[in-house]
């Protein structure tokens, strides 16, 4: 072999070796794009479940949950008539 047939055969498994690499790159590549758009998918479907949640949430929030101003006027309530039965019919101070 001289060295024109040796430096042909370099050139051609270097070119051999570069297509390998790029190739295997280009695998890799496409695989973890892949997995990328699956997890998107699977993200995308979770985000719609728990929108769907939520909004059910905000729906059962009212009969489920007292607000701050009706618990203080239920409460209110609740003292006046315990104030009438502990005092025998007064309200507030007054007398009936």
């Amino acid at each position: 072999m001289d060295v024109s047939q040796i430096t042909a055969l370099i050139g051609a498994a270097a070119s051999l070796l570069c297509t390998v690499v790029v190739g295997a790159l280009t695998f890799f590549m496409k695989k973890t794009l892949a997995s990328l758009e699956e997890a998107d998918k699977r993200n995308a479907e979770d985000i719609k479940t728990l929108d769907k949640n939520l909004n059910d949430l905000k729906a059962d929030l009212p009969l489920i949950y007292v607000t701050r101003e009706d618990y203080i006027r239920v409460m209110n309530r609740v003292e006046d008539k315990l104030d009438q039965i502990l005092y025998g019919g007064k309200v507030k101070g007054k007398e009936e």
